[in-house]
């Protein structure tokens, strides 16, 4: 009520503009009447956004970053709209927090959601975004072209949903500074991170190619020697994370990218957490909350249980079977189901699992899964002559 009591009303008719990009963020508009498009006019021509119904917000955008006007809205039929002003928007937000998450969940649900969303095109702490390819829980990932050496880099935004959430914020900066620190050529290189548009953005090296679970998806299993060739890399990177004190706690298809000359990367430090040492001399990571993708989490990581490399290596294990098999080993679609087929788990055959796999791949897949991790490999330097 109180916003409604704050808001103007509008009517445009079909061709309008209703918001023009580039303009300043002078208020949200609520949608009670008609329909209308979003369209982002770039360098290489209009590309449309998305649309709007009765009951839509538009601006949200401009108004939670407080910059220009990323894209125009324009009217397809008569529209009746209300506008609340930036300023009485701004009011009622102190007195109702809620109004200021509902507006950075709809600018989250929106962005990434296509090649071409509301960041395209601009210029951000001297980078250009070009389009977006990637979207996640925690981020959307741009591809962008650095002015001063027009380098092509990767940009990771940190997602609206989570600018409120200190935690999240917390983690983000966490993975800037432990993937900063890391140098390897199977790792992702990630080179600064900095604020803008209020939430942040990290600078990483772009992998032109093809992330593991689509290059499963499209060709299905793959053959055993590409297969040893992925391990081996992603061995190598593991022992490099590994020996610097570090689990990285979210290892699976994913986040790890081929690149067209066949060289292996990790990416996606998000997650990853430092052990710390424990009476009796061992060295675990411990978080009493239940983070990573559970399909590929170990049963110490589902338990909330301390963890250590071997949380990795059986996280590596799953990442061996979906590419030798095509497909997920554990496919229960909920947590309590996954907890119980991975403690019940009993490998199928080498012949059922791919053709021609190995009885040494076959041995590490059955040392990497058991249920206890003593019963794991504390290693995988065993794999890197792969």
């Amino acid at each position: 009520q109180e916003v409604f009591a704050a808001a103007d009303e509008r009517t445009f008719q079909p061709g309008d503009v209703m918001i023009k990009q580039g303009a300043p963020p002078d208020g949200l508009l609520i949608m009670l009447e008609g329909t209308a498009h979003a369209q982002l006019s770039r360098q290489d021509g209009d590309h449309l956004l998305g649309s709007f119904k009765s009951g839509d917000l538009a601006g949200e955008m401009a108004l939670v970053t407080r910059e220009a006007r990323s894209a125009n809205v324009i009217a397809d039929s008569p529209v009746r709209a209300l506008l609340v002003p930036t300023a009485e928007f701004d009011r009622l937000a102190v007195r109702h927090l809620e109004l200021g998450l509902v507006l950075t969940n709809l600018v989250a649900d929106r962005l990434g959601r296509s090649m071409h969303d509301g960041f395209g095109d601009k210029r951000i702490e001297g980078f250009r975004i070009l389009r977006c390819i990637g979207r996640g829980g925690m981020s959307v990932v741009y591809q962008a072209q650095e002015a001063s050496s027009g380098e092509i880099v990767a940009l990771k935004m940190m997602s609206y949903r989570l600018i409120y959430d200190a935690a999240a914020l917390a983690r983000f900066h966490q993975e800037s500074e432990l993937h900063q620190s890391l140098d390897h050529d199977n790792i992702a290189r990630l080179k600064r991170l900095f604020p803008a548009y209020r939430t942040y953005f990290l600078v990483m090296e772009l992998c032109e190619g093809m992330d593991l679970r689509r290059l499963v998806w499209l060709r299905g299993r793959l053959p055993e020697a590409q297969v040893r060739a992925i391990l081996g890399q992603l061995a190598s990177a593991l022992e490099y994370v590994h020996e610097r004190g570090l689990v990285h706690r979210d290892l699976k298809p994913a986040n790890v990218m081929i690149t067209r000359d066949g060289r292996v990367k990790l990416t996606d430090f998000g997650l990853a957490m430092p052990v710390v040492p424990l009476d009796g001399g061992e060295t675990r990571a411990v978080d009493d909350s239940v983070m990573g993708t559970p399909a590929f989490m170990a049963p110490e990581q589902l338990a909330r249980g301390p963890l250590d490399r071997r949380t990795d290596v059986y996280a590596l294990g799953c990442l061996a079977y979906e590419l030798l098999s095509g497909s997920a080993l554990f496919v229960a679609t909920d947590l309590f189901g996954l907890v119980q087929e991975k403690a019940a788990l009993q490998l199928p055959s080498a012949a059922s699992i791919g053709e021609g796999v190995s009885e040494e791949l076959y041995e590490f897949l059955r040392a990497a899964l058991r249920v206890n991790p003593n019963d794991r490999p504390s290693s995988t330097a065993a794999l890197v002559k792969w």
